[in-house]
């Protein structure tokens, strides 16, 4: 399959790469122009788990000068960018391409739907974490699954074979009877993990480690699960729990520090408008009093205004 990645940062680049291995022609676009010269010159470096696996050539160039059609294209630049990039990637975006949405945070389709129809688009979640060693270095750590569903269902044959491809480059996907569950429960992880390990500034595994992270995890989901039922999603407390206990496990994503965290540490803007900051806006549309998700968002303001974030 042809297959673009709209933003080849840390997680882009790490599927690109595992799908260009398992033999699909991949095209990176992204705006960081250091980091699309190195992985042109020098092709994408790949260390997984502290292991150096090498350079891999793959064509790398900017959103608004990608040619040709593909059959799927990811979106994966953060929430706030999503609207430009759907702009600038308009062009190469044909009747029958897929997008596939795994952004954190809530209101990404309402974006993409602006552009195309829902049956071309798949919402999902990950549960892959990834991080970048600098402009073209991929530094990553464990291993996860993709969950996915066509926002506006059909029986295209291609949906099969879509999901085989992703699976025999070793992704993990599935298809989802209720993604929205899965996202809202994908959320109230990132609700946790991204902020404290952010304002703590730790790793998952060591924000696990602290004694009364339980109390910590409690006052986040609580909002979570009570704003998600009034929109009208089944989210479930001992889900979203649940999954966070299993991330502080080193072997799985335990020593990786959250997209959010790296963004701070970057002195870029982060997406807390869309996690705590989102929960708070639609805490405040259904009158649900949500002063963690609240305090959150303030402190995480106050420090990308204290770091001087861009």
């Amino acid at each position: 399959m042809k297959i673009l990645f709209a933003g080849a940062g840390a997680m882009g680049a790490r599927f690109g790469w595992m799908l260009s291995q398992s033999g699909n022609e991949v095209v990176f676009a992204d705006n960081w122009k250091e980091h699309v010269d190195a992985i042109n010159e020098q092709g994408l470096k790949i260390i997984v788990d502290k292991k150096d696996l090498g350079n891999y050539k793959i064509k790398a160039t900017s959103p608004k000068a990608v040619e040709g059609s593909f059959d799927v294209i990811f979106v994966f630049t953060k929430a706030m960018q999503l609207d430009q990039m759907m702009q600038d990637i308009l062009h190469v975006i044909h009747p029958k391409t897929r997008i596939i949405c795994l952004l954190n945070g809530l209101g990404n389709v309402e974006v993409i739907e602006k552009y195309i129809p829902k049956s071309q688009i798949f919402l999902g979640v990950t549960v892959w974490s990834s991080g970048l060693g600098g402009p073209g270095v991929v530094d990553a750590t464990g291993s996860g699954a993709i969950e996915l569903q066509q926002m506006d269902k059909t029986d295209d044959p291609f949906n099969a074979d879509m999901l085989d491809t992703f699976n025999r480059a070793g992704l993990g996907a599935v298809y989802s009877d209720d993604v929205l569950q899965s996202v809202w429960h994908k959320v109230g992880l990132n609700c946790v993990l991204n902020s404290y390990c952010t304002l703590i500034d730790c790793n998952i595994a060591q924000f696990g480690d602290y004694k009364d992270s339980e109390v910590l995890v409690d006052y986040v989901v609580d909002e979570v699960v009570a704003v998600g039922h009034a929109e009208g999603v089944n989210v479930l407390k001992d889900v979203i729990v649940s999954k966070i206990h299993a991330v502080y496990d080193p072997t799985k994503a335990g020593l990786h520090y959250p997209s959010l965290y790296q963004d701070m540490a970057k002195h870029r803007l982060t997406e807390i408008d869309y996690l705590n900051g989102a929960i708070a806006r639609l805490g405040k549309k259904h009158g649900i009093s949500t002063p963690a998700c609240d305090l959150i968002t303030h402190m995480i303001h106050a420090k990308e205004s204290v770091v001087g974030a861009k």
